[in-house]
């Protein structure tokens, strides 16, 4: 039996017994897609986050007199009532101070306002990346209870613009998934490449989970766009590309993170997405993608050399911060003092720290001495604002022998400056 089965089984388990779990093992929490049309991710993320945890433990993890470290997975099935339900079971039940947070931002919201803010949880999500959560946070609503590992929709879409204009293209579709997630992205790319200068041919908006979106794909195709930017699951991305492939569409494609994975590239075909490319945050260095990866292969037998795919570094380093701002805190329960201590773990004047047990052996030292880090992690240095909101600069991809290989860098800076021209 897998990791993840595991301790959701032990989870499910927990809600027969009454009143609230003891004080030690201290736990980290975590509300994730392990069922419904996240599920591609919702597991290995888990993994991921459960990896971070067992070093933590092998490093010698301690708040005062607790020395184990509990990691506890509860699926929200893509739902968000099934998420908000998991999110009170984890802080009634299992009594956690903070949670890695959801994949998808539609579970997010809800968990936010229903569950972990008035209980005054701590929330990292390790996908969740609507802009909608950075103006909750700007009025207050947040209450510093929220942090992101990735950047924002509103960041990730400019570098995407940005990334299309440098290829060359200037007549772009937009497709895009009718939630949160991609009606953001899509609204977002759609103004900055207009911005460039570049035409939008249109936008196409579409429901998850259909049979097929032939019917969609010869509306977008109508305007004949040179190239066309996909805001799409792995799932749903697939189904989409191979009906836009039959349909004689342009094979010039941009994506954003979630369609660097393999899995897309088996069900395609590389032949055919020779000219795409794949957005993602960047990981400046230093920092401690290659070891996570290395480290996730072996643990979970991976073959060596592939990487463990999207969102599996964010979900580690959302575990590993919860983690190390409980030690920074000296309190594992009160999610207010979690929050709090995470400037202390991602400190710039502080000792860097990279994603290895040896490293975090430094870092119980010197958090129990009551000095600062500098949380160097597998998606790179974190440095944040006062709305929980990480920046970063981010990488193009391109497919080389099936092999994702980075062929572009757009800086944080260049993002920035991007953005600040489009008013948004």
């Amino acid at each position: 039996m897998t990791i993840f089965k595991t301790l959701l089984l032990a989870g499910v388990a927990g809600v027969l017994f009454a009143g609230p779990a003891a004080a030690c093992p201290a736990k980290i929490g975590a509300v994730l897609s392990m069922t419904g049309s996240y599920a591609t991710f919702g597991p290995p993320i888990s993994n991921a986050a459960a990896l971070a945890v067992e070093q933590l433990n092998a490093a010698g993890w301690k708040v005062g007199d607790c020395s184990k470290l509990e990691y506890i997975v509860r699926d929200d099935q893509t739902q968000p009532s099934v998420g908000v339900d998991a999110a009170r079971r984890l802080v009634d039940l299992d009594a956690v101070g903070a949670i890695v947070g959801p994949i998808t931002s539609g579970v997010t919201g809800p968990l936010l306002t229903s569950v972990t803010v008035d209980k005054g949880v701590l929330v990292i999500v390790s996908a969740s990346s609507s802009p909608t959560f950075t103006e909750m946070a700007r009025q207050g609503k947040l209450k510093g209870l929220f942090y992101r590992v990735l950047p924002s929709d509103a960041l990730q879409a400019v570098a995407a613009a940005k990334i299309a204009w440098d290829a060359g293209y200037r007549k772009i579709a937009v497709f895009n998934l009718n939630n949160d997630w991609g009606n953001n992205l899509g609204k977002q790319f759609a103004v900055t490449f207009k911005a460039m200068g570049g035409e939008i041919t249109g936008t196409v908006t579409y429901n998850a989970e259909q049979p097929s979106y032939r019917a969609e794909v010869n509306k977008a195709l109508e305007a004949k766009p040179e190239a066309v930017y996909i805001a799409a699951t792995p799932i749903d991305g697939s189904k989409i590309l191979r009906d836009w492939i039959s349909l004689g569409g342009t094979q010039k494609f941009i994506f954003p993170l979630g369609m660097n994975d393999a899995k897309v590239v088996e069900q395609i075909g590389d032949q055919y997405l020779k000219d795409a490319w794949f957005v993602t945050p960047g990981a400046p260095q230093p920092n401690s993608r290659s070891v996570f990866y290395e480290n996730y292969e072996k643990r979970y037998n991976l073959d060596p050399g592939k990487g463990p795919g999207p969102g599996r570094d964010s979900g580690y380093d959302a575990a590993a911060l919860i983690g190390l701002a409980m030690m920074a805190a000296k309190d594992y329960k009160d999610g207010k003092a979690i929050a709090a201590a995470i400037g202390k773990v991602t400190d710039p004047a502080g000792t860097p720290i990279m994603a290895t047990v040896d490293d975090y052996r430094k870092a119980v030292q010197l958090l129990g001495d009551g000095k600062t880090i500098r949380y160097v992690g597998a998606t790179g240095p974190m440095t944040y604002d006062q709305y929980g909101d990480v920046s970063t600069p981010f990488v193009g991809w391109q497919l080389e022998n099936k092999i994702f290989v980075q062929k572009k860098n757009v800086s944080a800076q260049d993002v920035a400056d991007i953005k600040s021209k489009t008013g948004t």
